[in-house]
């Protein structure tokens, strides 16, 4: 695997943590009744569901699975962004659960009642629209079932 895709992994990394440290005990207005910045701490997993430990369990298997689906499965996948983008989101909510015990969310976008979320989940829901987008396109699941 190429160096660029590491580094886009590191790069995301960093910034999810960067502006969870950046948003701690903050509030911001971005765009009036649309986007605001509102700190949380989110003990539980996406939208709110999930315990903590199922949570940390859950998201050390994904990180192994795709780390597997890298290295092993190479011919399946041929676009490695979204894997790394999967990876790299949870590794930045993996290092919130673990060093403190919540999870930082920020992004609050007022329709529908959304949950806040933060850069890491922005990152493993666009890895996760992108793979199955190629699995889709490619056929894969039907036409190369290893």
């Amino acid at each position: 695997m190429k160096l660029k895709y590491y580094i886009i992994g590191i790069v995301i990394i960093l910034i999810d943590q960067l502006s969870k440290v950046i948003m701690i005990g903050r509030k911001m207005i971005i765009i009036p009744n649309f986007l605001e910045f509102n700190y949380l701490e989110n003990t539980r997993g996406a939208f709110g569901i999930g315990e903590t430990t199922l949570i940390l369990i859950l998201s050390i298997i994904i990180i192994a699975v795709m780390i597997f689906l890298l290295i092993k499965k190479k011919e399946l996948i041929n676009n490695y962004i979204p894997i790394i983008l999967i990876i790299s989101g949870s590794i930045g909510n993996l290092i919130d659960r673990i060093f403190r015990g919540y999870v930082i969310d920020f992004i609050d976008i007022n329709i529908f009642n959304f949950p806040n979320f933060n850069i890491a989940d922005i990152s493993i829901v666009l890895g996760i629209f992108v793979l199955l987008f190629i699995i889709i396109k490619n056929n894969v699941i039907v036409n190369n079932p290893k």
